[in-house]
């Protein structure tokens, strides 16, 4: 983080430090923020005083604010730590950052393995930010390397380096002799031998500093923290609906690649979550697999009504079971989930899907079905979309517009999307509407949680 000309994201960063020196927050950073750091453009992991968490938590919604930045996830993300994703307005998604706070460093699973009071010993003030002593970072990669099983060739060359000038002694003195050998074994690059045996000695010396009753409560709020995130996910879901030609490959494809850093997955499923098979596969004569990717999709023969209302129960089925199977989970763990086409497609094409059933049944099931948090109806100019992907008559390309321009305007979970334009532009349209539906979801989640108490979501 050197010279002159910083990044966006490293003068809001800087900010973000200085905002803290400024109100007396105790921090050190443990990431190396440095450009030989592969990970540099990733979390940015800070130790901080357990007393300063509910400072901290204001200090960000209040830095955001004045930086014209949007909170996007304000996660409670561990019994002592706390995870924050901040995104510059405007920027689409470019300008992003990602602050993991903690107080020492462990988790439920391993304990106290290293306090806050530990890490900011004899920290070292760089001339923009708190970071570790030598001393310290050497426990701290030591005893991360252990834990996460971290092998990756620029933390192990610098545990070796710091091994080669920290002073030993003092060192020993300093930390318990747990955390001494797992710093000699990963200086040594000894971890494939001794890793699964540090690893069970660190989480008892880290359990044992704890204690029985800190132990009680953490599980207690681990316990809370899991109904948490099941009550309220940190992910999000989406669709894109529109007529062939509209660029719903393309799109999603460019959204998948842009957004990957916000989130901790990206889950792409076509048309349903399919956790039950497609009908075709169920026939004991002459199984079909399900296509997902039709040149003809006018060229078959609908189904009749009883045939089609089965199938649309089957469908609706696979939908409802699999919002809770399959794309909750993922929500939960903090993935973007995006759906190529969705259940709504049957009443703009119903043709496509064999199927002849009234609109007005459709327009129940759709409201009755979990949705996803965005709908994007992606439209534009007939003549450019049949132009595009002509396999469709024009007359029925015009015609899903139509219908789709209707849809978008009769639901407000929808989101109109012009897309005779730039692909960027389009991008970070969709982005920017995402993002924002992001913020205030969990801004408004996270303001009951510093309202609830001090630990948060």
């Amino acid at each position: 983080m050197n010279g002159l000309s910083l990044p966006q994201r490293d003068q809001l960063l800087l900010r973000f430090f200085a905002c803290l020196d400024e109100h007396g927050v105790s921090y050190c950073v443990l990431s190396g923020l440095a450009a030989e750091n592969p990970e540099y453009d990733l979390d940015v992991d800070i130790s901080a005083a357990p007393g300063d968490r509910a400072l901290i938590a204001r200090l960000v919604r209040q830095f955001a604010q004045e930086n014209g930045l949007l909170l996007l996830f304000d996660i409670w993300s561990g019994t002592c730590s706390r995870a924050y994703t901040l995104v510059q307005r405007g920027s689409a998604g470019r300008v992003m950052l990602k602050l993991d706070i903690m107080a020492g460093y462990g988790s439920f699973r391993t304990g106290e393995v290293l306090r806050h009071a530990e890490l900011a010993r004899n920290r070292v003030y760089n001339g923009m930010f708190w970071t570790l002593s030598p001393q310290s970072e050497l426990a701290y990669l030591a005893v991360r390397h252990v834990l996460k099983n971290d092998n990756r060739a620029y933390r192990a060359a610098r545990i070796g380096d710091l091994r080669a000038t920290v002073n030993m002694h003092a060192f020993k003195s300093a930390f318990a002799p747990v955390i001494l050998d797992a710093a000699e074994a990963a200086a040594a690059r000894r971890l494939p031998e001794q890793g699964a045996a540090l690893r069970r000695r660190l989480a008892r010396y880290g359990k044992a500093r704890m204690g029985r009753r800190r132990r009680l409560i953490a599980a207690v709020q681990e316990t809370r923290r899991h109904l948490q995130r099941i009550r309220h996910p940190v992910g999000c879901s989406v669709a894109f609906l529109g007529p062939d030609g509209s660029g719903k490959s393309t799109l999603i494809a460019a959204l998948h690649k842009r957004l990957s850093p916000v989130f901790h997955g990206v889950t792409l499923l076509y048309w349903r979550p399919r956790l039950l098979p497609t009908p075709g596969r169920l026939k004991f004569w002459n199984p079909a697999p399900e296509k997902q990717k039709n040149p003809n999709p006018h060229d078959v023969v609908p189904h009749g009504r009883a045939v089609s209302l089965a199938r649309l129960l089957y469908f609706s089925c696979d939908y409802i079971l699999g919002h809770f199977l399959v794309v909750l989970p993922r929500m939960i763990r903090k993935d973007l989930v995006v759906f190529d086409r969705f259940l709504n497609d049957i009443r703009l094409d119903q043709l496509r899907y064999r199927m002849t059933v009234p609109a007005r049944l459709l327009r129940l099931i759709e409201r009755l079905a979990p949705r996803p948090d965005i709908i994007f109806a992606l439209h534009g100019p007939p003549e450019v979309l049949h132009g595009r992907k002509p396999e469709l008559e024009l007359q029925e390309t015009a015609r899903q517009v139509d219908l789709l321009q209707q849809m978008a305007r009769e639901n407000r979970h929808f989101a109109a999307v012009q897309v005779d334009r730039d692909i960027e532009h389009i991008v970070d349209e969709i982005i920017e509407t995402l993002l924002a539906a992001c913020a205030e979801n969990g801004g408004n989640h996270a303001r009951n949680h510093t309202r609830r108490g001090p630990s948060g979501r």
